[in-house]
């Protein structure tokens, strides 16, 4: 889907053609990525640093992708969003369009199921030009839905991922499905042992109460991870994630 779209969108560019479906590329990824990591275990002193055009050919297709979006899109329109104080919702709703929101999530919940690599490629481009909405996509994609990728149930990834993996506005641009991460408190930052919001089982259902802070995406958010201390006497160990 991501691929696709860079060659519907960007006809005039010179990126080169992409045929390739996103499941060849997340295979062929993988195995160049597996060799990446094996190769690396190696001495310092044999290591070589990796420019560009060194990369793989997928990954290459991502870095101009977003290097060219973030020269027309995004650093035009940086300094005035940081004016105003303003969401950049157009540009979320165009990454989400690109694939980017989901980057890491797997196809079968909507996303685009890429690698580190992409994503590391995609973030540094995104963030050149407008540093706001990368922490907007990092927070989205690292701290939110990773976790639910990574830990969450099935029922949960169908629920929490696949409405968020493509997050685009409403017909009206009244809402965009934006998640978050609660963690840090007034009093506590980001110190996650010392988090005094609590969580107690009701019956069935678990009500949580405290305070969090400087959460990003918070505002426009629809869904959040928060953390909470399910049981005091295990300290740092007894805080949970809902």
């Amino acid at each position: 889907m991501l691929l696709q779209y860079v060659s519907r969108r960007f006809t005039s560019s010179s990126l080169p053609p992409l045929q390739r479906s996103l499941q060849t590329l997340t295979a062929s990824n993988k195995t160049r990525l597996s060799a990446a990591v094996a190769a690396s275990s190696s001495p310092v002193s044999s290591r070589r640093y990796t420019t560009h055009k060194q990369l793989p050919e997928e990954h290459q297709m991502i870095y101009e992708m977003c290097r060219k979006f973030a020269d027309e899109e995004l650093a035009p329109n940086a300094g005035e969003w940081d004016k105003q104080h303003a969401f950049p919702t157009e540009a979320i709703t165009q990454l989400s369009e690109l694939g980017l929101m989901g980057i890491n999530s797997s196809p079968d919940n909507n996303g685009s199921g890429l690698d580190a690599l992409a994503y590391a490629i995609a973030m540094e481009e995104i963030s050149r030009g407008c540093a706001s909405v990368g922490v907007i996509m990092s927070a989205h994609n690292s701290l939110y839905l990773s976790p639910i990728d990574n830990f969450g149930t099935d029922a949960q990834k169908e629920r929490y991922i696949t409405p968020y993996a493509m997050p685009l506005t409403d017909d009206d641009g009244s809402q965009m499905n934006i998640g978050c991460f609660g963690l840090s408190e007034p009093g506590n930052g980001s110190d996650a042992g010392a988090a005094s919001t609590t969580a107690t089982l009701d019956g069935s259902e678990w009500v949580i109460n405290g305070t969090k802070a400087w959460i990003t995406n918070a505002h426009e958010a629809t869904a959040a991870i928060v953390f909470a201390t399910t049981d005091k006497s295990l300290k740092h160990k007894g805080i949970s994630a809902f």
